[in-house]
């Protein structure tokens, strides 16, 4: 006779944190709230991310950010130059960063800022940004020589002209849909270093033909995205023998 597990209690660490993380506000003037140790801190910051819609000051963030942090998400957050300028003075070696759905409140000088200070960054998640252009990119790349992901979802002022900048670095993933770039932008980058790393490519909804797609690298990539572009011949494209997925609708 098996017996099935149930569900197992939580600990009394998450407990504490998600009471803490809950009522953070009553502790904002406490001293020991900065005297806790980082993994302690790193879970609150977490906990109020996911399940508490973020942080909207300054002052929490302050006592919790640390150096221990690799990873941060924003992403239901109130985004301003002062939180940006915290992360990259508390976060030098942050890895992985998520603005995505965030509250942008920041400037294009505080994001600069920070990102000539995130010299680790291999990681970064922003949608929807009018701030993020191509001379955001190319910033971006000239400061982050390590990254390898970068989502850029519905930022409308990338174009084209990031190409020259993305072309040498190793990406593995690239999300540029809902953007500006054209088969231009495909074939700047088709046989330099970014077209031979990549393995998850998206270019949804934008004025993208077979055209551009045929002129990739497809040694490496295994999941690509054209849904709403204009694909008339998928028989030149010549699609690899690593691809698992794709994604596409057929246009009328």
């Amino acid at each position: 006779m098996s017996v099935r597990a149930g569900p197992q209690p939580e600990t009394l660490f998450h407990s504490c944190i998600r009471f803490v993380a809950k009522n953070l506000h009553l502790y904002k003037n406490i001293e020991y709230l900065e005297l806790l140790p980082a993994l302690v801190k790193n879970a609150i910051f977490l906990n109020v991310v996911r399940v508490h819609k973020g942080f909207h000051d300054e002052e929490l963030p302050r006592l919790l950010l640390n150096s221990s942090l690799t990873r941060i998400n924003l992403s239901t957050s109130t985004i301003t130059d002062g939180m940006l300028t915290l992360m990259a003075e508390k976060c030098p070696h942050l890895r992985s960063l998520t603005l995505t759905e965030g509250n942008y409140r920041f400037t294009r000088t505080g994001l600069n800022a920070m990102v000539q200070r995130l010299g680790k960054l291999q990681q970064l998640y922003v949608k929807n940004c009018p701030l993020i252009d191509d001379e955001f990119v190319r910033l971006l790349t000239s400061s982050c020589p390590q990254l390898d992901t970068l989502d850029l979802e519905a930022c409308k002022n990338v174009g084209d002209e990031s190409a020259e900048c993305l072309r040498d670095m190793p990406l593995m993933r690239l999300n540029v849909s809902h953007t500006s770039i054209t088969d231009k932008f495909l074939k700047a980058i088709a046989n330099e270093r970014c077209g031979k790393t990549l393995e998850d490519l998206n270019v949804g909804h934008c004025p993208i033909t077979s055209d551009g797609l045929a002129a990739l690298s497809w040694n490496t990539i295994k999941y690509i995205g054209f849904e709403g572009c204009s694909i008339e011949d998928l028989e030149i494209v010549g699609f690899g023998k690593h691809l698992k997925y794709i994604c596409w609708t057929i246009s009328n």
